[in-house]
Order: C-alpha cells, then structure tokens, then sequence
C-alpha cells in the first residue's frame, strides 16, 4: 500500500476482501486506519494466502501471448501472478511503448482480469473496433460522452462506483472519438483532480487503470453495452440500469425527489473550483475546440 501510509477506503477492496475487512473498521468511518489494516491483511492472509484484497488488479494469465512478457516483467511484489498498484501503472507504461494490439487473451472478461476467473458470458464481438475519424465533431463527441458520464457518477453518488464509471466513460467515449482524443481529455480530467481533491498515489494509479480498461475492452469488444461489461467494477447493491439512464433524466429524478438539490448541486460545482482556474479552463478548452 505504499511507504507512506494513508488509511485504506474499503471501497477499493474487493467483494471477496470486503466482509473481512468490515469488522476491523472498528470507528466505522469506511477506512482502515494502519492497525485496523495490519490486523485485517493478517485475517485475509490466512483465508487467501494467495491473493491481493484490492479491487484494481491484473492477473497475468489473461494476457495475451504477445503482453505476457510486460506482465512478468512488472510481477515483482507479493503474490505473484497479479499486478496491483505500482506494477499496474508500470505494466500500463511499458504496454502503451510496446505497441502490442492487445493486451488480452481472446473472450477474456473484466472480470477475469480482475479476479482470474471470467463470466460464465463471453463477449464475442462481430463487429471490428474502428476508430472513428480524427475531426472536430467526433472530438467534440468524446468530451462530451465523459463529462456526461462525470456527471452520471456525480448525481448517483453511489460510493464506490467511480471505478466503474471511469471504464464506462472510456469505453463510450472509444465509441464517439479516435483513442488520442479520449486519452487528451481524460489527462485533463486527471489534473482536474490532482489541483482540486489531493488523494493517495494509488488511488490515481487505479483510476487511470479502470480508463486504460474501458479503453482497451473497447477495442476487443465494440458497440456493446458498456455497463454490462464492466458489470465486475461496480460495487456491491449499484443498479446498472440506473447509470444507463441519461444525465438529464438522472438530475431530473434527483431535483423531483430532493427539496432544493439541485440549487445545492449547483453551489456544489461553482464552489469546488476557484474563480480563476474556472476561466484559465475554458480557454484552454476553446483553445483545444478551435485546433481540432
């Protein structure tokens, strides 16, 4: 978990790790302090010796052939065979240098990268990924299939999800625009984060692992239903038919059923950024809009 410790969200463990973890969360706060963590590792470790507890890895015998080196190459912390945390971002590095088409064994799913063991359902895809054109509107698409998503996840606030709606959003937006876009933008949105809500280095390693994700599965399995697909994301109780709704219908459902949400939401946003990153943004993005 890193040198420096930070309390541990149970949000970023996995369905097997969670009902173990629980019980130590002895101020039920939905952290594990670095006791609380020593004592449940100590639990997991002898009920699953071998496995990581985190939701966010790799399990390197659903690489392909071709990654299957890359995975060995960055497998150098406990247990072998799984790539979490800092192997993940330095197997993601060394893959977008490689120039491999895919990472992936074919039909694998989320969730057997995630867990080693796929769905009982494989995605086979008729259709071949073709990107779509490098232009201003297919850019313009892009931006706007993740700040919608952003948005989705900001108004279901369901604890937890973020993961999911991070390959979700990639996954829509590999649809709407070229890989280089989606990748540009999501950079942007990452900076967003780093300026507004500092957290642990791992987490945004996650977060760009659950992107590179939905990119990546896009390829393998175009003009699916993305929220089916990365159904091994999303935690515990989240109703995937909810996030499939739009984000007009989602604030519509919000503001009929909570007194003055929608003012509050708006108080939300306008304060979470400062005055002038708000306008030093825009530019940027008129900027950006003008040079597609």
């Amino acid at each position: 978990m890193g040198q420096n410790f930070v309390n541990v969200d149970l949000v970023r463990l996995s369905q097997t790790a969670l009902p173990i973890a629980k019980p130590y969360d002895k101020d039920k706060n939905g952290t594990l302090d670095k006791k609380e963590y020593e004592n449940f590792i100590k639990a997991w470790e002898k009920e699953h010796p071998n496995d990581s507890p985190l939701l966010m890895q790799l399990h390197t015998q659903k690489l392909s052939t071709e990654a299957e080196h890359l995975g060995a190459e960055c497998d150098y912390e406990f247990p072998k065979g799984v790539l979490t945390e800092d192997e993940l971002k330095k197997f993601m590095e060394l893959y977008e240098k490689s120039g491999l088409k895919t990472p992936f064994k074919k039909n694998t799913t989320v969730k057997g990268v995630l867990t080693g063991e796929d769905d009982d359902k494989y995605y086979v895809s008729a259709d071949k990924y073709e990107s779509p054109d490098d232009n201003w509107r297919n850019n313009f698409k892009v931006k706007k299939a993740l700040l919608t998503n952003w948005l989705k996840l900001d108004v279901i606030g369901y604890k937890g999800s973020d993961k999911f709606f991070h390959a979700v959003g990639n996954y829509e937006a590999m649809m709407a625009g070229p890989e280089k876009t989606v990748k540009k933008v999501c950079a942007g949105q990452d900076e967003d984060k780093r300026r507004n809500s500092p957290r642990p280095e791992a987490d945004y390693t996650e977060d760009l692992y659950a992107n590179w994700l939905g990119r990546e599965f896009a390829k393998m399995y175009p003009n699916q239903n993305a929220h089916e697909v990365f159904k091994a994301l999303a935690p515990k109780g989240f109703d995937t038919s909810k996030s499939q709704k739009s984000a007009t219908t989602l604030f519509y459902e919000k503001t009929k059923s909570q007194d003055n949400w929608f003012n509050r939401k708006i108080n939300q946003y306008t304060n979470y950024f400062k005055e002038n990153y708000i306008i030093q943004r825009l530019k940027k993005e008129i900027s950006d809009f003008t040079s597609d």
